[in-house]
């Protein structure tokens, strides 16, 4: 019989417990202008239970207030109350929209608490990133990331701090959302194709989203010279140059395709010549100034194409320097003035094209400071001089 008592004794408490909350909106307010978050939860939990609370905005624009109160509480003890408290008051803020109309101070009111909601995991984000505290940064840009599920600006930010914080796979995974969502901007391709490359050295990722880029992306230059790079790396020049022939073949006033055929043996002769294969390296640089050539006679004021063709004869050039500066004393004074001379050959060739670079792009600094270390090799002292001027101005924002 005792038994049975004390069993009846605990269902009345339970019951009791219960039946402490009405479901009163009007409560769950009272509440929460106290501070007692625990009893305004209890309330405004009946509340959305009640059918004829249920289709109130008033009703879920305060169970958003409440739950918002609660995720943003410094109180353990409080956000202990409710560990989906952020989803829960940004989905009752968009409940409430959806029960008024568009404009509505109840609307705006909705709206504006969403972004306050929001901001302030991203304010503390920030704060802790200027701070370079980036997993804290990290953890307050996917905390807002729960207000704003897919949010491309805080995504963004998530995937910076956790670069920025070496973690490299969780960086991608934000950026790759970005991608997935149709937020994949130049810049967010660009780097996404850099982590991949540098950072998990997965050189055949990293090709897959330098040749989605170049889809979205056909005017911007960077990425044919990242995707020739990268077939470098992988050893797939010959991939890249059938490719790029063939279109050639079919298209052949295609500047576009001259200026990639050209870069593409411009790396190659490049990587050829830092390997030691400096016959092969000369080679690659021919082919490169013939598609370059081709280009320029398409389009005899091509700015890339004057600019690198020029670039290439100052790189003939720097092989005899480099094989003069490598000499010992003897050597040099024996063999050293005929490089020296021949290199100072391969840069009167190229000066022309670098000078009509700088026609058609007066204010580019990378074609000044070429033409300046040209000038400084062929002593044309005064060249040198007024080109430097031109650069100093430039690069001083005159």
């Amino acid at each position: 019989m005792k038994k049975v008592f004390l069993f009846m004794v605990c269902a009345l408490s339970i019951q009791l417990a219960h039946a402490q909350y009405k479901g009163s909106v009007g409560k769950a307010e009272s509440n929460l202008a106290k501070g007692n978050l625990e009893a305004a939860k209890g309330e405004i939990d009946a509340a959305v239970a009640i059918e004829k609370n249920a289709t109130k905005s008033r009703t879920w624009f305060t169970m958003g207030k409440i739950y918002q109160a609660i995720a943003t509480s410094n109180n353990a003890s409080v956000t202990a109350l409710d560990d989906q408290a952020i989803e829960k008051a940004a989905e009752a803020y968009q409940k409430t929209k959806s029960l008024e109309k568009e404009g509505s101070p109840t609307y705006y009111l909705a709206e504006q608490n969403i972004d306050d909601l929001w901001g302030s995991f991203i304010n503390v984000g920030g704060d802790a990133y200027s701070n370079e505290d980036f997993a804290t940064a990290y953890d307050q840009f996917v905390t807002a990331l729960r207000v704003k599920p897919g949010d491309s600006l805080t995504t963004y930010y998530a995937a910076a701090a956790a670069q920025q914080q070496g973690e490299f796979q969780n960086a991608l995974d934000r950026y790759y959302e970005m991608i997935e969502n149709g937020d994949g901007s130049n810049d967010v391709l660009s780097t996404v194709a850099y982590l991949e490359r540098a950072e998990m050295n997965n050189n055949e990722k990293a090709l897959e989203v330098v040749q989605m880029a170049r889809e979205l992306y056909p005017d911007d230059d960077k990425f044919a010279k990242e995707e020739i790079n990268l077939l470098i790396a992988m050893d797939k020049v010959e991939d890249a140059r059938t490719k790029l022939e063939a279109e050639i073949e079919r298209d052949p006033n295609n500047i576009s395709l001259r200026l990639n055929l050209g870069i593409m043996y411009d790396n190659l002769g490049s990587s050829l010549i830092s390997d030691g294969k400096i016959d092969e390296g000369r080679d690659a640089y021919q082919k490169a100034l013939s598609a370059y050539g081709k280009a320029v006679e398409i389009e005899a004021g091509n700015f890339i194409g004057l600019y690198n063709y020029g670039v290439v004869y100052v790189n003939l050039g720097k092989i005899y320097l480099d094989q003069a500066r490598d000499m010992d004393l003897k050597t040099y004074q024996e063999k050293g003035p005929a490089l020296v001379e021949k290199a100072q050959e391969e840069l009167k060739k190229g000066l022309p094209y670098l000078e009509k670079a700088h026609e058609v792009e007066p204010q580019d600094a990378d074609v000044l400071r070429a033409m300046y270390q040209v000038y400084q090799q062929l002593k044309m002292n005064e060249k040198a001089e007024e080109t430097y001027n031109k650069i100093e101005a430039i690069e001083g924002g005159h």
